[in-house]
């Protein structure tokens, strides 16, 4: 009898905390924006709020990155062929642009 491998898997963790940590990098990159870009900036929010909001997303970041990493040692090679990729950014300012 061939047992198959529970999808709780050590690889199937890995690669489901490498896409945690891509998303924790889309969101830190979007955070920086929002702070430095004046089309996309929300009123009425101070920059010590958005000095916050990156903060947050950075150590956000940086906790799903530790994770992945551990568990890339532990598994040993670092997992690839997923399609897991940054989504495309949107700012109405770049369309203004060209």
């Amino acid at each position: 009898m061939v047992r198959e491998r529970p999808e709780t898997s050590l690889e199937s963790r890995a690669v489901a905390a490498h896409r945690a940590y891509v998303e924790a990098l889309a969101a830190l990159e979007r955070a920086v924006h929002i702070a430095n870009c004046p089309t996309c900036q929300p009123d009425g929010t101070t920059d010590r709020e958005h000095a916050l909001r990156c903060a947050s997303a950075e150590a956000e970041k940086e906790r799903r990155r530790v994770l992945f990493r551990d568990l890339c040692d532990k598994l040993g090679y670092v997992p690839v062929g997923h399609g897991i990729a940054l989504p495309s950014a949107h700012c109405p300012s770049r369309s203004r642009a060209g």
